[in-house]
């Protein structure tokens, strides 16, 4: 199977495009505002030369807005100026955004309204940044735009470039900051178009903020096949399916939680009226896998990968039904390889789980200022994913668990995954996430944080109904003794609950205890 993505960089790739079909949309929003290559193309083009004159190659250029054309063509603009851009949460407080504005180095900050709100809330702690630019007048059109032109042709990026200065969810931590080249975002566009056929017919539906990489990686494959990238202002469950119809989405990603999400809406008389051929999903819960693909007739193919990896393993079509709800992730991508090891980075047994350790062409470039973390990470040109997963005899890779995500009670290793997804299968519950809690007697406990359907109430009554499915669903040892109702959970830029702040909270606290009762 050849390259099929020939281009070195993104500007390369965004001017072939172009070139090809300039009167084609490159995006459009669930509202009805679409932009074409050719408009894309020339408002790229327009805003480099103003950039140009703010920046040097190599230089941070941030931007902090909402989902809205701007977004792309400033990250666009700044990749032809051979700037690295740098997405900001715009929702992210002024600490966090103060610790990516300052640790990037950011020189320019491109901004919304409310974006500058959040700047205005950081300036002082950011002696590097010396402008900012703010939109003005009407989408797609608020960046200022000179008589002259950087065309796409004369930008001189190369593939060893910084791109982009991505920032992780920081579940431990402070945020650190990925270096990805254009490299790289060749590479993960290549092998999507590889192992999945894209048609210029296709209309890629990806509902996150534009912050998230995915977002840009999304666009970028649009673009290679001809096709068109389908974003959303914001996610809705309500809106979901109305904005796959209206917009004539064909292939679809969600991340997090959303399938289940999607799930736990009625069933309707119209779930099957889309054109979508397939959904491409991470952590696909295994008891919900066949529902999903009965329910709306199409395939979800698993996926997994890490930003620091780039794409690791992906289901192709062809491996769809035998794939179904097994917990495999398919064979690993072309030019992948894939090693699973014990704590002393020995192989482990074909069959036996150990740490997934990952080698590819074209992964990121290390972090930012951050020599310690990347060695932590890194070893002998291997990354350490901290995912705990199994090859079969076919090479094929499953994921069981996280490395960090385990709760020890009495000498038991309890996988928190595995607690998760037998609290998912229940009707009332949403979502759910599982944490180990200190117990002066057994070390850690098991405590479950469940978010319920709307209209369903969490009182003692509900926390004993889900203890008693629990004992039904899973072995003694694993059955939580703690359940706390949520109403939401503090989650990450990609959906992630961030545990580390259930962690922090009592206990007990507000928790239903099982002890308690008997």
């Amino acid at each position: 199977m050849g390259v099929a993505v020939k281009s070195q960089t993104v500007v390369e790739l965004l001017r072939d495009a172009c070139e090809r079909s300039p009167d084609k949309e490159a995006f459009a929003f669930e509202d009805g505002l679409a932009v074409s290559r050719r408009d894309l193309r020339d408002l790229t083009e327009g805003f480099a030369a103003t950039l140009a004159q703010q920046v040097e190659p190599g230089d941070r250029v941030a931007l902090i807005m909402d989902n809205c054309a701007e977004f792309m063509v400033a990250f666009l603009a700044a990749l032809t100026c051979r700037a690295a851009v740098v997405p900001v949460n715009p929702e992210a407080g002024a600490t966090d955004a103060t610790h990516v504005l300052g640790n990037s180095g950011a020189v320019v900050a491109i901004v919304d309204r409310e974006g500058a709100e959040l700047l205005d809330r950081c300036r002082g702690d950011l002696p590097e940044l010396r402008t900012t630019i703010e939109l003005s007048g009407a989408e797609p059109s608020r960046l200022p735009m000179g008589d002259e032109r950087l065309a796409l042709a004369d930008s001189g990026a190369a593939a060893d470039d910084i791109a982009t200065v991505t920032y992780t969810s920081g579940t431990t931590g402070l945020p650190k900051g990925s270096l990805i080249d254009h490299a790289y975002l060749m590479r993960v566009t290549d092998v999507a178009v590889r192992v999945h056929e894209y048609r210029p017919e296709d209309r890629i539906f990806y509902p996150v903020k534009f912050f998230y990489i995915d977002a840009l990686i999304a666009l970028l494959r649009a673009l290679q096949c001809d096709g068109t990238y389908i974003a959303v202002r914001r996610f809705s469950v309500t809106r979901f399916w109305d904005v796959v119809r209206e917009q004539r989405v064909t292939i679809m990603s969600v991340i997090g939680a959303m399938p289940a999400w999607l799930l736990k809406a009625p069933p309707s008389p119209r779930d099957r009226e889309h054109g979508v051929r397939f959904a491409i999903q991470t952590q696909i819960p295994r008891d919900l896998h066949k529902d999903l693909d009965e329910r709306w007739g199409f395939p979800w193919l698993e996926n997994y990968g890490m930003l620091e990896s780039g794409i690791v393993a992906r289901v192709p079509l062809a491996l769809a039904p035998e794939l179904q709800g097994s917990g495999s992730v398919g064979p690993p991508v072309p030019e992948v390889e894939v090693r699973i090891i014990d704590e002393d980075f020995n192989d482990v047994p074909t069959g036996e789980p150990g740490e997934v350790t990952v080698r590819q062409p074209a992964m990121f470039r290390g972090y930012h200022g951050n020599i310690g973390a990347t060695a932590a990470l890194m070893r002998d040109g291997w990354i350490c994913t901290g995912d705990i997963g199994r090859l079969d005899e076919r090479g094929w890779l499953s994921i069981v668990g996280r490395k960090k995500d385990v709760i020890r009670r009495s000498a038991e290793n309890i996988s928190a995954a595995e607690v998760e997804m037998a609290l998912r299968g229940h009707d009332s519950v949403f979502d759910a996430a599982v944490v180990g809690v200190p117990d002066g007697e057994r070390g850690e406990e098991v405590k479950a944080y469940v978010q319920l359907v709307s209209g369903t109430t969490g009182d003692e009554s509900r926390a004993s109904e889900l203890h008693e499915y629990c004992v039904a669903q899973l072995a003694k040892h694993k059955v939580p003794r703690y359940f706390e109702f949520v109403d939401d959970f503090p989650r990450t830029p990609s959906m992630r609950v961030r545990k580390e702040l259930l962690r922090d909270r009592e206990p007990a606290g507000r928790a239903w205890d099982r002890e308690a009762q008997t």
